[in-house]
């Protein structure tokens, strides 16, 4: 008897006891459960119990999933009798006395590794044996050592005791052969640096096997937009050698958006056309380095360009450069030009945190009349330079039409601001400012995807920014409103100091890169400029759609908004019109 407990304990077999008649496979039983010798504490509805009939060829089955069960809550005496009556099979289970642990010893496994996953042995002392715990301390202890050079240890019950409904027992680990990747082969016509993939999956020759790494590969390789993944990497494990080989092909990841909008002028009425053109070249020089270019035209005589390059895993290191300039220039009114260098340390799959200078240097275009003036307009001659820290998370499961998962990217940064007294101003306008003071400004945005079904998501999200000093101008300010960032308004038709967007967007997958959507954004901000404070929270709403063709993807988004205690109007809605190439 005692060996039967001891097999059953370590190997949790099932031993069923039948006294039923012979059956018909093709007919359904109901299935009805009596338990013998319950404890007050034995709950029967914690146990999954078939509801509905079972199909004859079913019952064994379902016989061995409910006696598991029973043993697996610490009844590892009960014993199950069947009977036949038509169509209802009864289980009567004679639950026999619960056992409990006296204790469960670390034995031969390290001290450090148990504390890493969660083991206490006052978690075991005398509390009911539950072959679930156990089973998950087993896995939890073997995934340790898998990722840790030791693919084939195993792990198992040793000095198991059993007295009076007590078990006492010890871990036994048997690590086997330690293991280290000794060759890596990338076969394919993948057009990338052997050295950005190692970085990028984390995986270099002489490292310790590690078999969440070895099972994230195809899952990094996917989120990799220049990269096609041929078949799953394989690992060949030799007497004296082990080798892994990742099997990738190139893919188009050059991109060419092209975005259109037609609003409605507000003063003449006539129908503009706004545009915002952007070329992305990735990996084109096989580094898997990132080049953007990007020219946007928003309102008469109002442009953008901008410009930014990405190197990543500089010297064959985790780290990676970053550096960008745009240039903005506001009808006749001022220029900015933005200047940002950052230095990131990269994580397994492209994540980042980085550290960052930025300089945004902001002037005047048209001074007219302004050598007369007695104060200051809500423009000026303004310099900025700060530091800051950064980072960006991208846990999508598809990132070009994403139906789970979330991604994030945040900046915040402190900086030292200068107001530089332009000559053609009279200069007693500046004398009841302030000229150099300091300044902070942060950036976030956050999105979530929640699926629904098999072709539906749910998107949640917000965007936010501060900027916070005692003397604001106009051109210092964030510009919101539009396809990016509040649809239903002009591109960058709101000036903020501080704002919060928020998201709900209801999307049905039509294909991979096509989808219907519905949508709402709901934002608060304050333009907090001199003495005067704005603050309002408009909302938009509307419906899209994006679809995928032979020469790239298209999007078209319809949107109404309404700001302040303005009606909404159909005739200001917004049209934007999208296009993706990729080459």
């Amino acid at each position: 008897m005692k060996q039967y407990f001891l097999f059953l304990l370590v190997i949790f077999s099932v031993e069923l006891f039948s006294q039923g008649d012979q059956r018909n496979d093709s007919l359904k039983y109901l299935v009805q459960v009596n338990f013998e010798n319950a404890p007050k504490k034995f709950d029967s509805k914690k146990l999954s119990l078939p509801k509905q009939p079972v199909e004859g060829y079913n019952l064994e089955r379902e016989k061995s999933k409910i006696l598991n069960q029973v043993y697996a809550s610490g009844f590892i005496e009960a014993e199950l009798t069947e009977s036949n009556e038509k169509n209802t099979i009864r289980y009567s289970i004679d639950l026999g006395k619960p056992y409990k642990w006296k204790n469960l010893n670390p034995g031969n496994v390290d001290e450090g590794v148990l504390s890493k996953i969660g083991y206490r042995d006052k978690l075991y002392l005398n509390q009911p044996l539950s072959f679930g715990e156990v089973r998950k301390l087993f896995k939890n202890v073997i995934t340790h050592y898998e990722n840790n050079g030791y693919p084939f240890a195993s792990i198992r019950l040793d000095s198991v005791e059993l007295t009076n409904n007590e078990v006492s027992a010890n871990l036994y680990i048997e690590k086997n052969k330690k293991v280290t990747i000794d060759t890596i082969k990338i076969l394919g016509s993948v057009k990338l640096s052997r050295k950005y993939i190692l970085n990028y999956i984390g995986i270099k020759q002489k490292d310790l096997y590690n078999e969440k790494q070895i099972r994230e590969i195809e899952t990094r390789m996917k989120e990799l937009p220049f990269v096609t993944s041929i078949r799953p990497s394989e690992v060949d494990f030799y007497a004296d050698r082990t080798s892994l080989t990742i099997y990738i092909n190139h893919k188009k990841a050059n991109y060419f958006d092209g975005i259109i909008g037609f609003l409605p002028d507000d003063n003449t009425g006539e129908l503009l056309i706004t545009g915002d053109l952007k070329i992305q070249l990735k990996n084109a020089l096989g580094k898997g380095e990132d080049i953007e270019l990007n020219w946007k035209r928003l309102r008469t005589q109002t442009q953008e360009i901008y410009g930014r390059l990405r190197v990543p895993f500089l010297f064959n290191t985790p780290f990676g450069a970053e550096g960008s300039i745009k240039i903005y220039r506001r009808d006749t009114t001022f220029n900015t030009v933005t200047t940002n260098l950052s230095l990131q340390y990269i994580f397994r799959g492209g994540d980042y945190v980085e550290v960052f200078w930025e300089q945004d240097q902001s002037n005047l275009i048209s001074t007219y009349n302004l050598d007369i003036a007695t104060e200051l307009p809500e423009h000026a001659d303004v310099r900025n330079n700060s530091f800051g820290l950064g980072g960006k998370v991208n846990e999508l499961d598809y990132r070009l039409n994403p139906r789970s998962g979330f991604d994030f990217e945040a900046r915040a940064g402190f900086g030292n601001r200068e107001i530089r007294q332009n000559p053609a101003i009279n200069p007693e306008v500046y004398d009841s400012l302030v000229l150099k003071s300091n300044s902070y400004k942060g950036t976030g945005k956050l999105r979530f995807f929640i699926p629904l079904l098999s072709r539906q998501t749910v998107l949640i999200g917000a965007k936010s920014g501060f900027i916070i000093n005692n003397e604001l101008f106009t051109n210092e300010l964030f510009r919101i409103g539009g396809l990016h960032t509040l649809r239903g308004f002009d591109e960058e038709s709101i000036f903020a100091s501080s704002y919060v967007i928020g998201t709900f967007e209801y999307r049905f997958l039509l294909e991979q890169n096509s989808f219907l959507s519905v949508f709402y954004e709901q934002a608060w901000y304050e333009n907090q400029v001199g003495n005067t404070l704005i603050t309002d929270t408009p909302f938009g709403f509307g419906a899209g759609i994006s679809f995928e063709t032979n020469i790239g993807i298209f999007s078209l988004n319809y949107a109404l908004g309404k700001q302040f205690n303005n009606p909404i109007l159909f005739r200001a809605s917004k049209i934007h019109f999208g296009f993706v190439n990729y080459f």
